[in-house]
């Protein structure tokens, strides 16, 4: 059980928390949103008795398993340094549950999906949910991982954030298909990133890049938006005026990126990891305005919910080719045929 009273807490100058009571019963999961700054991983903090409140009374009954963004728990097993960063995760998240012995287990989690790809979200879905005496705070801006593991949420902070407006668009050109690709082949250091990859964008669709190639995705995006070189051929339709944000790496530099895009005439956005320095009232906002926007988008995300919200068409970019749907994310994933396409490419 964790029980916080009038609790009081400045940090520097700003007042995270003045006379904020919360209280989370055995069994519960729990997710945290808000905006950025509202105090959603310092509350975690304060709970994991990391950061100390000015004022006001912290009762927690059970053993604390603090799984934020920098654990205390580390590992010496071999192999463990050459694993992917989703199956450190998934070590550290069983060797946690597995040494504590405790009638109740409090899982403290900040932003846990960040750096997972779908099959590892559902992996630790499942885990949360059979997973018993444990009581589980979550601060996330994955709204899909929240549905499915919370039975609850708190928003901490403003409730309102800027409007996003995207240009108003209108295309004179009478060429269907604004991007053509053929036999796209990345090499990295003698190492092959994505090859065999071909397809045509159609003017207006919204063309979500998923899959386990991290790496691949954005390369491919970097290659369209910001001119890499890359093995095969690709071309524009000449009248279609392009804007590219990068992926960044702090919500300042997101935001900025925004204003760009709001700023451009632009009928054609790539878009690499739009979501990941945003804050989840950000995010809804952005969604907003790309499922309006009447051009062409290009994007890699690992949102869930982002991508079922605005995609009309999915590219899975395996390490032979891709699989290519005009679908929704959800039936995508849940397609029999579109599963063995995957896994034959994967073999």
């Amino acid at each position: 059980m964790i029980e916080l009273k009038s609790l009081k807490l400045r940090l520097g100058t700003k007042l995270i928390f003045d006379d904020f009571n919360f209280k989370a019963e055995k069994g519960e999961r729990i997710g945290i949103i808000g905006g950025e700054g509202a105090g959603k991983s310092t509350l975690l903090d304060v709970i994991a008795k990391r950061e100390y409140p000015d004022s006001g009374k912290v009762n927690v009954t059970g053993h604390i398993i603090n799984l934020n963004k920098s654990s205390y728990y580390t590992f010496s097993e071999v192999g463990f340094a050459a694993m992917t960063k989703s199956e450190r995760f998934k070590m550290i998240v069983r060797k946690a549950l597995d040494e504590s012995k405790s009638d109740e287990q409090i899982l403290l989690l900040d932003e846990p999906t960040s750096n997972l790809d779908s099959d590892d979200v559902e992996w630790l879905i499942e885990l949360l949910k059979n997973a018993e005496n444990l009581t589980v705070l979550v601060a996330s801006n994955d709204r899909y991982f929240l549905k499915k593991v919370c039975n609850r949420t708190i928003t901490l902070g403003d409730s309102e954030v800027e409007e996003i407006i995207l240009p108003e668009v209108e295309s004179n050109s009478d060429v269907a298909d604004v991007l053509v690709a053929e036999s796209l082949q990345k090499i990295v250091d003698g190492e092959t990133v994505f090859k065999n990859v071909s397809f045509a964008i159609e003017r207006g669709q919204k063309v979500a890049f998923v899959g386990k190639n991290e790496v691949g995705k954005t390369k491919l995006l970097k290659v369209f938006g910001a001119g890499i070189p890359v093995e095969g051929e690709y071309k524009f339709d000449f009248n279609a005026k392009t804007v590219y944000m990068p992926r960044v790496f702090s919500s300042v530099a997101a935001r900025a990126e925004i204003e760009k895009i709001e700023n451009s005439q632009a009928d054609f956005l790539i878009l690499d990891n739009p979501t990941a320095c945003l804050d989840l009232l950000t995010i809804v906002e952005l969604e907003s305005a790309l499922k309006n926007f009447k051009g062409t988008v290009l994007f890699a995300d690992s949102d869930h919910e982002f991508i079922q919200a605005i995609a009309t068409r999915i590219i899975d970019l395996t390490p032979d080719g891709i699989v290519d749907r005009i679908s929704t994310y959800e039936d995508f994933l849940n397609n029999e045929a579109v599963k063995e396409q995957i896994a034959t490419k994967y073999k």
